[in-house]
């Protein structure tokens, strides 16, 4: 079994971009993701015994009567190497990335956490029917865990039409169940899906790279081609990771 966790970046009206985007970890290696961000937490705050909620956003911040406790015990240096710490756990560890980047401007006809969604399932069903061509009687199959949010009603009818059917690209033939929604603070895999979500969207709301470049590699990707991310946009020249994974020829 494999569990895709995700969460999503740039709902706020003054963005450009909407991202979705997460994990997805097989079963066994959930453990072990939980133990890196625990030993994080050791590292800066030893004197907490309780788990922590890491997010991206409020470790950013400059100003530090910005930052919530904890992590204004924290100095802008020491909270951005946190953020980096987050991002060598999910580039070391053998999780596979999906994400879209959807330029508003672009979705002005359909909801883009709908959209998004609908793609990333589609993209999720189709990393594990890779696996199972050579799974055997082990065949994999998938479940979705999306963090809490104002869409929860809209992704359920989604996830309930997806499940058995179809999307806009085929239909799904590896995905358990509908997709159930948690807390973010209740599980160490969604908090890591939030700094997968922040990094894509700094790079393409905002052209930060830094992040974004330490993850790039745990894209689902077969052979040469990456399949684990999609760039919806107006920009038909456009030359990110993505556009340039769809313009090359099949290998």
């Amino acid at each position: 079994m494999y569990v895709l966790y995700l969460d999503e970046s740039g709902t706020g009206s003054d963005t450009s971009y909407f991202v979705l985007a997460g994990l997805a970890v097989f079963e066994r290696e959930i453990y072990w993701y939980a133990q890196d961000v625990d030993a994080i937490q050791k590292k800066y705050f030893p004197d907490i015994d309780y788990p922590i909620e890491f997010h991206a956003s409020p470790l950013r911040q400059k100003d530090s009567d910005k930052v919530p406790e904890p992590f204004n015990r924290l100095t802008f240096e020491q909270r951005k190497q946190l953020v980096k710490d987050m991002y060598q756990v999910i580039r070391n560890r053998k999780g596979v990335l999906f994400g879209v980047a959807i330029e508003k401007a672009w979705c002005i006809q359909e909801e883009p956490y709908e959209r998004a969604f609908e793609d990333l399932t589609s993209r999720f069903d189709l990393f594990l029917r890779r696996i199972n061509v050579t799974a055997g009687e082990h065949e994999q199959r998938g479940i979705i865990a999306v963090a809490e949010s104002s869409y929860r009603r809209n992704l359920e009818v989604l996830g309930e039409r997806f499940r058995g059917g179809s999307t806009r690209w085929g239909q799904l033939r590896t995905i358990s169940d509908v997709p159930f929604f948690l807390p973010t603070k209740n599980t160490r895999l969604l908090q890591l899906a939030d700094f997968c979500a922040n990094a894509i969207f700094g790079r393409y709301n905002a052209g930060l790279t830094a992040d974004f470049d330490i993850i790039a590699p745990r894209f689902d990707r077969y052979e040469t081609r990456i399949h684990g991310l999609a760039h919806l946009t107006r920009d038909h020249e456009c030359q990110c990771l993505a556009c340039l994974a769809r313009q090359a020829p099949m290998l």
